[in-house]
């Protein structure tokens, strides 16, 4: 069970890890908009949206200053280039793509 408990913790230690030295891409039915995690559990867009993100379990959420929040499964093993779909915060169909951080 300890062993179990270590890996998930480090997997998630990994892959919040690639979101924080990345940059996401998000595309969807309101156009495209960059989205920069902080270690400290807060992230900021390039289109003024903020707010705080934080892992429950195996799920990465998000929670705009807004409230609008939402979850989505905690993907491992991402790289540059690497996409999937999902919704965003206020629940629409889009598409996330792991970027270079500038």
């Amino acid at each position: 069970m300890i062993i179990q408990l270590a890996a998930a913790l480090l997997l998630q230690s990994m892959a919040t890890d690639t979101l924080v030295d990345n940059a996401l891409l998000v595309s969807g039915p309101e156009g495209a908009y960059t989205v920069f995690f902080e270690e400290d559990g807060t992230y900021t867009t390039n289109v003024g949206v903020a707010g705080n993100w934080h892992v429950d379990g195996d799920q990465f959420c998000v929670e705009r200053e807004t409230g609008a929040a939402n979850c989505q499964p905690l993907i491992a093993d991402l790289a540059i280039g690497n996409s999937w779909t999902g919704q965003n915060a206020n629940g629409d169909d889009v598409t996330f793509t792991l970027i270079a951080r500038e």
